[in-house]
This record gives C-alpha cells, sequence and structure tokens, in this order.
C-alpha cells in the first residue's frame, strides 16, 4: 500500500506538473492572441492628437481587450512623409494612420465642403458635422470605401498671420505673398489682393526661413508645431476655414481581426473619437494663442463690416463648390445643406 506522505508527495508533484503545463498553454495561448497594430503618422510624437487621443484610446483598447491588443506608434514620418499617410494604411504598410485629405483631394471631393470658409463653429462641433454626414450620405462613404474609416475631425478655424505688417482690414492684403493649403484660402486671398502660393503647412517654414513669402493661413496650434512662430510678427484672427483629417485603418487588417476586437474598434471610434479629436483641439487652441502672444505675436480681429465683406466674398465659393460636385455626380447640393444645417444648429449650441 501506498503511505499518505506518498499520496500527498505525488498529489503535490501533479499539482505543480499540471500548473506548469496550464501556464505554458497559457503563454502560447496569449501568444497567439496578442494582435499588435501599428500606427503611423506625420507629427511629432508629443503632438496634441497622439498625447490626448490616440495614445488614451490605445490603453482603453489594450484594458478592454485584456491586453491582447497593443496599439505600436509610429510618429514624425518614420514611415513617410505626411502626403503618403493615407496611402501608407490603404497599402497595408502599416496598419492604421493618421492622415490628411488636402494631400490626395481627388479622393475626397465631397469632404472639402467641411473646408470651405466658415464652416467651423469650432473643432468638435465641426467634427460632429462631418461625422454625421458621413453616415448619412452613401457618396460620403464611398470617398473611403478603401480604407476602415475610425475617426473624421479638423481642428478650429485658421487665421491670417504675416511677418512685415498688421492685416487689420481687408485692403491690408494686397502685396503679400501668402501660403495656401486649399483652394479656398487660395481663391479668397487673391481676391483681397494678396499673392497665393499653395504649398503643405510643413514646406512653410522653408519659404519663410528663405523670404519667400510674407505670410500664411493656419491654426494657431499649427503656428507652434511647425515653429511658423519663430517668423510670424502679426496674426488676424477670424476663424477661416479648417482642414479635413481622418483616422484610417486598413481594410484587409479589420477584415482579418477577430469579431469581438472588430467590435471593440467600433465602439471606441467613430463618432465618439471624431468628437474628442475635434474637443481636444479646441481645448489646446487658447494655450497655443497664449503662448504666442508671449512670444511677442500681435493679435487683430476684422471689425464687423470687414467681417461681413469677407464672408460675402466667400460665398460664392459655395456655389461654385456645389456646381463642381454635381458636375461629378456627386449630390453637393444635398450635403452642403445638411453640413451647413448642422453647422448652425451646433453654432446655436441646439440639441441634435
Amino acid at each position: 500500500m501506498i503511505s499518505k506522505i506518498k499520496l500527498i508527495y505525488i498529489f503535490v508533484i501533479s499539482i505543480f506538473i499540471f500548473t506548469l503545463a496550464l501556464q505554458k498553454d497559457e503563454k502560447k495561448l496569449m501568444g497567439q492572441e496578442i494582435i499588435k497594430l501599428g500606427f503611423s503618422h506625420g507629427f511629432p510624437a508629443d503632438h496634441t492628437m497622439q498625447v490626448r487621443v490616440f495614445e488614451p484610446w490605445a490603453k482603453e483598447i489594450s484594458r478592454l481587450s485584456k491586453g491582447r491588443v497593443e496599439i505600436l506608434f509610429f510618429p514624425d514620418g518614420t514611415l513617410g512623409k505626411m502626403p503618403d499617410q493615407y496611402k501608407l494604411a490603404e497599402d497595408g504598410v502599416i496598419d492604421i494612420s493618421y492622415a490628411i485629405q488636402d494631400y490626395t483631394p481627388d479622393l475626397f471631393p465631397l469632404t472639402t465642403v467641411f473646408e470651405l470658409p466658415f464652416m467651423t463653429p469650432s473643432a468638435e462641433k465641426a467634427s460632429r458635422t462631418m461625422w454625421l454626414t458621413y453616415e448619412k450620405f452613401a457618396e460620403f462613404r464611398n470617398e473611403y470605401n478603401k480604407v476602415k474609416v475610425l475617426a473624421l475631425f479638423c481642428h478650429p478655424g485658421r487665421h491670417f498671420y504675416s511677418i512685415s505688417k498688421p492685416i487689420k482690414e481687408v485692403k491690408d492684403f494686397k502685396g503679400i505673398i501668402f501660403t495656401t493649403t486649399n483652394s479656398f484660402a487660395t481663391n479668397v486671398v487673391r481676391i483681397f489682393g494678396a499673392n497665393p502660393v499653395p504649398m503643405t503647412v510643413a514646406d512653410t517654414y522653408a519659404a519663410m526661413e528663405n523670404g519667400i513669402v510674407g505670410g500664411t493661413v493656419v491654426s494657431w496650434e499649427e503656428l507652434n508645431t511647425f515653429k511658423l512662430d519663430r517668423f510670424i510678427n502679426y496674426a488676424t484672427e477670424v476663424y477661416f476655414n479648417t482642414m479635413a483629417m481622418m483616422v484610417v485603418m486598413n481594410k484587409k487588417k479589420y477584415n482579418s481581426l477577430p469579431k469581438d476586437i472588430q467590435k471593440l474598434i467600433d465602439n471606441t471610434t467613430g463618432l465618439g473619437m471624431s468628437v474628442d479629436a475635434g474637443k481636444s483641439y479646441d481645448d489646446v487652441e487658447i494655450s497655443f494663442r497664449n503662448l504666442a502672444e508671449k512670444k511677442g505675436i500681435k493679435r487683430f480681429n476684422f471689425s464687423g463690416s470687414d467681417m461681413e465683406k469677407l464672408e460675402s466674398f466667400t460665398l460664392p465659393l459655395r456655389r461654385q463648390w456645389v456646381k463642381n460636385m454635381e458636375k461629378k455626380g456627386l449630390p453637393g447640393q444635398a450635403i452642403l445643406q445638411e453640413a451647413t444645417v448642422l453647422h448652425e444648429i451646433f453654432k446655436l449650441n441646439k440639441k441634435w
């Protein structure tokens, strides 16, 4: 007969071996289950969006998935320049990217409705409007049919900045060479007598450093992020227009994920992430403006009559936008009307 001591010994050894086997299987299972997703963008690692939106989202995804999903960031254009970011996600070079529609405008014609002048009561409200319009119109969603869209958003309205002289009235634009990032800003500054030079915000630094241009149209945050405040002396605050942005995921990668992980991503992005991104931009705008003023940049505002003049000059751009869209067989009028109605609702802080 086996003694009690031997039985206890065998029992303990068995439990120990069983536990080791479980740990080995668990580690193997965990190794198979961990999903690493690369997230690329062209901004610095301390950029507003990464710090205030993307990193908290990555932590939340990790928490809710119990460590099964890990987001790895590739900032600073590690994998490609800003104009390359959308294509990186579409082609699967990276899983997720933070990209800007302006760099591939032909792909997103309907989205440009949100870049029309004076369509941005705030970044949060404009971002909410953008996502709701995306959800409502199949033609709008079709612009993004090659990727999985996680968020659509924008920064607060941009302002006019100059180096050599302040812009206190519309007539002060005359003769200044301005960098512009989209056709709407280009057309307006040309109407006012300025000389527009289309280029990316990133390229504006070199243009100012070399004395090629004397002004630009950017947000307070962009002024700081791209270090343009080193050259600028004057700012005219008008909340002119914004720039559409997106977070997109490679469609094949998304479709390959387990259904519960897909659901987790869906539940933590979309309207929620879009609004969070817009709100984060709104939250930092004042601090960037204060920082610019501490550096000696003098801020001005147009009079009521000049603002009316500015807005009146931009209204034809909306009509032309509709014509351009409808020539392409797109519902320009319906989308402009939807965006404008939502714009007014959110601007007046009414319930949606």
